[in-house]
């Protein structure tokens, strides 16, 4: 392999154009990433599945036991699955992921997104290649670093890894070691953040050249702390579901060196609603069902600056379920519980609603008041909710945005789950093994509605793909790590 590698270090001098003392001075000082990634361009991420908390004690199924094509991509049928994979840091001179950051699903972008997706893509196919070497590898990309200054190891795994044609085009694209005086000049003129990811990428590409350590080579590329806020920073919570092609995805790193992906493919659910747009069932084809009657002899609870949205109290929850042996079970609870339904605008206020406790028993009156309203906090579930659609609003309007009646078929069936775990996780006779499932299941119909929405998760079509290395993680915080996923 150390041979193979001296050839094509051989063929990257004979191909790489020699470049001039004005061109080696114009790309000094303006500097082009090579990946370009960032917020600009993420997929469609689900904040009004925050609230709604699916995929909260759900049962993951090994992703790795799924099948793979010939490029390592995953099929994924319904159900959840995940895996913990080696990630990669694609943002030299940031801080690494931080307790309680969500990521975002984005396409790789940039000048050499196909060499960084050859190389997250291809491997799987060699676990013998040790992490440490494919992620300098990748600083060494990042930071411009000449292809035959590199060491012998990262030769070898480039050698496997990339094509001749794409290592001839890192060669061309590398720049010269930056004196110290040469660097104070460029750093002069740039804007502080432009400089601050100037020095950690000329600093990278003198360490790599010069046979500088790994942990050398990860202080300069992974800073410690929290960013500093910056510009177009997004608030994303640690698992923000992302829609993918038919199915949902979210990203968990532990550190910028292993991530935990989860994937989650949820059941056809059918909805029936009412007149009002109350959800009187959610059902899937194998019987399982959550049916909903209400009562209407209970004034709804009204919200002061929302016309349609109102607080409805349940008659009877009636849950269907199906049992190992080919039966339906069935579990129902009277006169407990409420939840909101009808068009949210986002407008309302709580703060002039009749929110105390005395004043509740009053809207939602009769012998289970106390249970109907148990929680007794209307104010926290309502701003949890307005909070939930303004956010996904804008990432709506950031594409192409559904109609607002779209936005609360995705709304309703969260807002009804809660309803339904507060009043039955309320009645001391619930007692059925698979409560905790049924609720899981509820939660993954209120994903299923969102996919769909999309034009995905759709039963007939076919199976859906994960390839880890053709997309990447970002998060919110333009001054942390974007995070390269491996499919190993």
């Amino acid at each position: 392999m150390r041979m193979r590698a001296a050839a094509l270090a051989t063929a990257v001098l004979l191909l790489a154009p020699a470049l001039s003392a004005q061109d080696l001075l114009s790309r000094l000082f303006t500097p082009k990433p090579v990946l370009t990634t960032g917020l600009s361009n993420v997929l469609r991420d689900l904040p009004l599945l925050d609230a709604g908390e699916e995929g909260s004690g759900l049962t993951f199924g090994d992703l790795r036991s799924l099948g793979r094509d010939a490029d390592g991509a995953f099929t994924i049928p319904p159900g959840a699955w995940q895996m913990r994979v080696e990630s990669f840091c694609l943002y030299a001179g940031t801080t690494g992921p931080s307790s309680g950051d969500g990521y975002l699903l984005a396409p790789l972008t940039g000048p050499k997104a196909d060499i960084i997706r050859s190389i997250l893509t291809n491997a799987w196919k060699y676990p013998a290649i040790p992490q440490h070497d494919i992620q300098s590898l990748l600083w060494a990309i990042l930071s411009h670093a000449r292809f035959s200054q590199l060491n012998g190891d990262l030769k070898a795994a480039a050698a496997q890894l990339l094509s001749v044609r794409d290592i001839a085009s890192l060669e061309a694209d590398a720049e010269e070691r930056v004196t110290s005086t040469l660097l104070e000049q460029a750093l002069s003129r740039l804007p502080p953040a432009a400089a601050k990811l100037f020095e950690a990428e000329a600093r990278l590409r003198d360490a790599l050249t010069t046979g500088a350590s790994y942990e050398e080579q990860a202080k300069l590329a992974v800073l410690e702390g929290e960013p500093e806020p910056q510009k177009g920073d997004r608030e994303v919570p640690a698992g923000r579901w992302n829609l993918a092609s038919g199915y949902l995805i979210r990203f968990l790193p532990e550190t910028y060196e292993h991530t935990l992906i989860q994937v989650l493919r949820p059941e056809p659910v059918d909805v029936q609603t009412d007149a009002k747009g109350r959800i009187l069932a959610l059902r899937s084809a194998d019987g399982w069902a959550t049916e909903a009657e209400y009562d209407d002899t209970i004034p709804a609870l009204v919200i002061p600056g929302e016309r349609d949205f109102k607080g409805y109290a349940f008659k009877r929850i009636t849950l269907r379920h199906p049992s190992s042996n080919g039966t339906i079970d069935t579990y129902t609870v009277n006169n407990t519980g409420w939840t909101f339904a009808g068009h949210f605008t986002g407008k309302g206020r709580v703060d002039d609603a009749p929110v105390a406790p005395s004043s509740l028993d009053s809207v939602f009156g009769g012998p289970s008041a106390d249970a109907r309203v148990q929680d007794r906090d209307i104010n926290q579930r309502f701003s949890d909710w307005q909070k939930a659609y303004k956010d996904a609003k804008r990432t709506y309007d950031r594409s192409q945005p559904p109609s607002s009646k779209d936005v609360d078929k995705i709304t309703d069936p969260s807002h009804y789950r809660k309803g339904v775990e507060t009043a039955l996780g309320a009645d001391p006779s619930a007692k059925a093994n698979w409560l905790q499932d049924h609720f899981n299941r509820l939660g993954r119909a209120a994903a299923y509605i969102a996919c769909a929405l999309e034009g995905g998760c759709s039963p007939n079509q076919p199976p859906s793909k994960l390839s880890p290395g053709s997309h990447s993680a970002v998060p919110g915080a333009n001054g942390s790590q974007r995070l390269g996923l491996s499919g190993r």
